[in-house]
């Protein structure tokens, strides 16, 4: 991290695996390690349907520059933000991608695999643990849920547990304009056939496959028996993902015993402002979910 003692002190694209150019992550260490098991690790996962190489793990600058300066800093023990490997995109009108690229042609489930990969590193690396809050925005809540689900599902439709590499899940996930259910999300599109697309171009056509690995599929009770805080945080302003996913997820999960009012497992919905990007892209907004979980995870803890 560096022989002086200021803080915080950053690392960029810090290699967690050999896989690809893309499989980096960016760590910031707030203030000097303390050792109290009150504080919290930051980890977030971006979006851009899979497949975008204009997103990646700079999007959560601003929001950390916000969580930095903020009241409930001191609760931090650290902070990270990974990329992973990317879906083909060869008609990209900028950066399309090289079939020969590894970090550009990945097929579910290589973007869980290398979110999990990412995860344990930091474990290992800082051994926090539990005692993390997991966030993604749009496809990155769905990785996020994905790795609270404990398996990916592969072409014969058999489960691999993300404890085969010992990853340990987190205390809380926030999803922040998430996709929850994929069929759902394409029907809902089906004038637009960029959806199905995107969808495909990550997971295949089959559409089992689809229902399969959606976060609204996920049996938590069994997989993520020890999750205590859900957060879902959208907004109506958001011109790519309508509040429908907002409410097929907070079906499923009161289905299996998350509400507001638990102490056990407690979700709570917060209706954030502006277009789907601009939650990220201006900061404000993601950092007002991140820290309102904070708060609820902090009364767990």
């Amino acid at each position: 991290m560096g022989d002086t003692d200021s803080y915080p002190r950053f690392r960029q694209h810090v290699g967690y695996s050999d896989e690809s150019s893309l499989n980096t992550l960016d760590v910031c260490i707030p203030h000097p390690p303390t050792g109290d098991k009150k504080q919290v690790w930051i980890v977030f996962i971006h979006g851009g349907a899979w497949l975008d190489p204009e997103i990646d793990s700079s999007s959560f600058k601003k929001t950390q520059d916000l969580l930095l300066a903020s009241h409930q800093s001191d609760t931090i023990a650290g902070l990270a933000s990974i990329n992973y490997r990317l879906s083909p995109n060869p008609s990209h009108p900028r950066d399309p991608s090289n079939p020969s690229d590894p970090a550009r042609n990945a097929k579910h489930p290589d973007h869980i695999n290398d979110v999990l990969a990412a995860i344990l590193y930091l474990q290992e690396t800082y051994h926090f643990e539990d005692r993390y809050i997991l966030a993604g925005h749009s496809c990155g809540a769905t990785l996020a849920f994905q790795v609270a689900m404990k398996r990916y599902w592969g072409s014969q439709y058999e489960s691999t547990f993300a404890l085969e590499l010992n990853v340990v899940l987190p205390l809380a996930v926030v999803g922040v304009e998430g996709l929850y259910d994929l069929t759902a999300l394409v029907k809902h599109h089906s004038g637009e056939s960029e959806y199905r697309d995107f969808v495909s171009n990550a997971f295949g056509s089959d559409e089992r496959v689809w229902v399969a690995v959606s976060p609204t599929s996920g049996e938590y009770e069994e997989s993520w028996p020890d999750g205590r805080v859900v957060v879902l945080a959208h907004s109506r302003e958001d011109e790519l993902v309508e509040w429908e996913q907002v409410d097929l997820m907070e079906r499923a999960l009161k289905a299996q015993g998350w509400d507001g009012a638990s102490t056990e497992r407690r979700l709570d919905l917060i209706e954030l402002k502006g277009k789907h990007d601009q939650v990220w892209e201006e900061g404000k907004e993601l950092a007002r979910a991140i820290e309102a979980i904070m708060e609820l995870v902090k009364a767990v803890m």
